[in-house]
């Protein structure tokens, strides 16, 4: 007879996290405490079964039968994981459906004093596997406002060739620029959930909440629809979708959630942070992040009219890209506009243009084109109130990319 441990629900646990961690399934764990629902509270004891026992066999979806392997085994927590990659086959899920396709992922937590580190193991498609750490309850932010969720700064450091960037839009001189801010700004795998986000994921933290734009909805339904193969290999497979450009999630209640309410789920659900990492490592869904940053930040820049102040005299300028154009000044602009957006850019580079055009009454339109580039970043980088702008422009300065006349 099978003697039962018992176990206590802790914050930010889940059933899928409880059963992953006592070799068991969704629905023992429920059968076995007799749960109706998928809800948990903190201090709720479950009976579980005893680390090394072997779960039950749960049957296939017919629909989508999956390949059988041995379960992985759950592991104990570990001090130290390494953060580069190794050469490995990616691990096979052992049910069928999306629910099965979810137990590739094999996630460690430990309790560290008031806050919870997580250790994610992430099979890639190219074979190898990464392992990704983050922790909880991230007090030390003035922007959290979800204690479960975490910060992972990410590790995928791919730079895509210049003809792969071009082909999302771009001119070589944008592409140049692009490629530049793309392996500066952070990695591609990044994930944010902690802030009002819900969760944000990429080079330049594409936001799920759909009260802050919802452009990772944007970024899934690029991936969906330029590399549908792929988004139906890392995501569809695992129970996420974009349906009208919208996220749908599966839970493990086969229940489908959409929108924030999805994010919110995908948010607490750490096994599911896998796909997007996996993503973060092709070049091709990584393709797709660019292709959003130059809908959304690229274009939106080069054609943003503005007013410029040239001692005394207003100068409407239709388009950024009028005044500047050359790869180092373009780099400056898209990384400050993904920082600080349209408005922001323009509160930044008007009066810096102005200063540096009222020197040599470069006071219209047409002459305004022959402003000194470089002296406009340098008066950036040196009048700039906020660090992140001040470090953007003279990140572009030392960047090594032309200015004009150079």
């Amino acid at each position: 007879m099978l003697v039962l441990s018992a176990y206590t629900v802790a914050k930010g646990d889940t059933l899928f996290g409880i059963a992953r961690r006592f070799n068991m399934t969704v629905d023992e764990v429920k059968t076995l405490n007799s749960l109706k629902t998928d809800a948990l509270r903190v201090g709720q004891t479950l009976r579980v079964k005893p680390l090394g026992t072997t779960p039950t066999p749960p049957i296939a979806t017919p629909s989508n039968p999956a390949t059988p392997t041995q379960p992985i085994q759950p592991t104990n927590p570990r001090p130290t994981w390494p953060t580069t990659t190794t050469p490995t086959q990616p691990a096979q899920p052992t049910t069928g459906g999306a629910l099965g396709a979810r137990q590739q992922f094999d996630l460690d937590m430990r309790q560290e004093g008031g806050f919870k580190r997580y250790f994610l193991t992430v099979p890639l498609l190219n074979g190898s596997t990464v392992m990704a750490v983050m922790r909880d309850n991230l007090t030390n932010s003035r922007f959290m406002i979800y204690p479960e969720g975490i910060m992972y700064p990410g590790q995928s450091l791919l730079e895509l060739d210049l003809a792969t960037i071009e082909s999302v839009g771009l001119t070589p001189k944008q592409a140049r620029a692009l490629q530049w801010v793309s392996t500066h700004e952070g990695k591609f795998d990044a994930i944010n959930s902690y802030d009002r986000g819900i969760f944000s994921y990429g080079f330049i933290q594409f936001v799920g909440a759909s009260a802050h734009g919802g452009s990772l909805n944007k970024l899934l339904a690029s991936m969906k629809a330029w590399a549908p193969s792929l988004f139906q290999r890392v995501f569809q497979r695992v129970g996420l979708d974009v349906d009208g450009g919208v996220l749908t999630v599966l839970t493990e209640t086969n229940r489908t959630l959409t929108g924030d309410a999805a994010w919110s789920y995908v948010q607490r659900t750490v096994p599911l942070y896998a796909p997007f990492i996996q993503a973060g490592f092709d070049p091709t869904l990584v393709r797709e992040q660019l292709r959003m940053a130059n809908e959304l930040y690229v274009v939106p820049t080069l054609n943003a009219a503005f007013v410029v102040p040239v001692n005394g005299v207003n100068v409407r300028v239709n388009r950024l890209s009028d005044v500047l154009q050359s790869e180092g000044a373009l780099t400056a602009a898209i990384a400050i506009c993904i920082n600080q957006g349209i408005g922001g850019l323009m509160r930044i580079f008007a009066p810096a243009i102005g200063a540096v055009a009222s020197q040599r009454q470069l006071n219209t339109t047409a002459l305004l084109n022959q402003v000194d580039e470089r002296a406009v970043l340098q008066y950036v980088a040196m009048t700039a109130t906020d660090e992140r702008t001040k470090t953007r422009a003279q990140a572009a300065l030392d960047s090594g990319l032309s200015f004009q006349g150079e």
